[in-house]
């Protein structure tokens, strides 16, 4: 008798846990269910306004809509509604550029630039062999005129775009020098970047980084050795300063391996909250003292460098606080050739330390002369108040 009952308990358990189970499958469905349907309105919603808009346009404006301007602003408008100014949206011809920039490879004039306190682009580097330095081109000069077109009035950016083009192709830039003003015809063509230069500098190997494309982790392992090789390096200068890290982790994370000894290097919080180790460093490294200049120009990865190799003992950073801007993205290539470039997480720098809208912050805070540009070429401790800070603290701390 007991047995039976004890059949028939367990037998009710089963009844009810089953019951309970399909029960919470049904209310999990239909809140999912719910939950899709609310999405479809409010896509439906979202598409029904785009398009009252687009039919409401093209019969009453006066003049015609360029259907391919129309998808690149609805893109951009999209990308803005986040309001997450890390998620990007590219052109073909932008997205193009971008991963020639990557591969340390240009088609252009051959040079460098940058926009002066007046809104020129002015040239700042101009790379051998290339149409620039065949005309005669300087660092110094900025462009007044494209193609017969006032500078001021086509905006930095469209300036700077008419540096760059395809191979062969022609562009007529008027560039002023000391008053005088020169027009020449420049012809587009492939060019190798130099991302990084060294000097030494008051006996310390100085190093700026220009840009980070494939070709720096190789080009930093060449000056180190070439600046090593002398014997009498009492430590190492990282310039960091101006430079937004490029698009490639693995560059960044291959130079900071050779500075820092065995760690954690970059750890990444995912959507939950989830965090996973990214990069980690053997024990071969760089022993000597280094200074790492930065400021407010020191952007995405150049901040995670800069932000890791701080948590080093040997390490002290000198300069402004950094930008702010410390995440991971990925890019996604649609058929047209445009590309959308989205974060994916946030990065720690040595595994734990957070610098995402917050930035870096130096242990040293030295601000440089309010006209101070960063030369090309030899720097110096006169001009330079922030490398002069650097060469001071590890004159004195090491």
């Amino acid at each position: 008798m007991n047995k039976k009952i004890t059949v028939g308990i367990t037998l009710a358990f089963i009844f009810i846990a089953i019951a309970l189970t399909f029960t919470a499958t049904m209310i999990y469905s239909m809140n999912l269910f719910d939950q899709k349907i609310v999405s479809i309105q409010e896509r439906e919603s979202l598409y029904d306004k785009i398009s009252q808009i687009d039919s409401f346009v093209r019969q009453n404006y006066y003049r015609n809509v360029d259907d391919g301007k129309i998808l690149d602003g609805l893109a951009r408008g999209y990308i803005s509604g986040t309001g997450d100014a890390e998620i990007k949206y590219f052109t073909n011809q932008e997205y193009t550029r971008i991963l020639e920039t990557k591969g340390g490879k240009l088609c252009g004039i051959g040079v460098e630039h940058e926009v002066n306190g007046s809104g020129f682009i002015q040239i700042t580097e101009v790379h051998p062999s290339t149409s620039a330095e065949k005309i005669g081109m300087e660092a110094g000069d900025t462009i007044v005129m494209v193609n017969d077109e006032d500078a001021l009035e086509l905006g930095a950016e469209k300036v700077a775009e008419a540096l760059y083009g395809s191979e062969g192709d022609e562009v007529t830039l008027t560039y002023s020098r000391e008053g005088m003003d020169y027009t020449f015809t420049f012809v587009y063509g492939q060019y190798e970047t130099r991302s990084i230069v060294s000097y030494e500098v008051e006996g310390y190997a100085y190093f700026r980084f220009m840009s980070f494309t494939l070709l720096t982790g190789d080009q930093f392992q060449e000056e180190l050795a070439e600046r090593l090789s002398s014997g009498t390096i009492k430590g190492l200068i990282l310039d960091l300063r101006n430079t937004d890290g490029g698009y490639d982790l693995n560059v960044v994370a291959k130079i900071m391996d050779r500075l820092i000894g065995q760690s954690t290097m970059i750890s990444g919080i995912y959507n939950g909250g989830y965090t996973k180790v990214l990069y980690t460093s053997d024990r071969d490294s760089v022993e000597m003292p280094v200074a790492v200049l930065i400021n407010g120009g020191t952007k995405g990865y150049s901040e995670l460098f800069a932000a890791a190799m701080g948590e080093c003992n040997n390490v002290r950073l000198v300069g402004e606080q950094t930008y702010g801007s410390g995440t991971y993205g990925v890019f996604d290539q649609f058929t047209d050739g445009t590309a959308l470039y989205v974060p994916v997480c946030e990065l720690l720098a040595f595994g734990t330390v957070r610098y995402n809208e917050i930035g870096v912050t130096p242990d040293f805070v030295t601000a440089s002369f309010d006209d101070f540009v960063i030369p090309d070429g030899e720097p110096s401790i006169l001009q330079d108040l922030q490398l002069r800070k650097a060469v001071e603290v590890l004159d004195s701390e090491f």
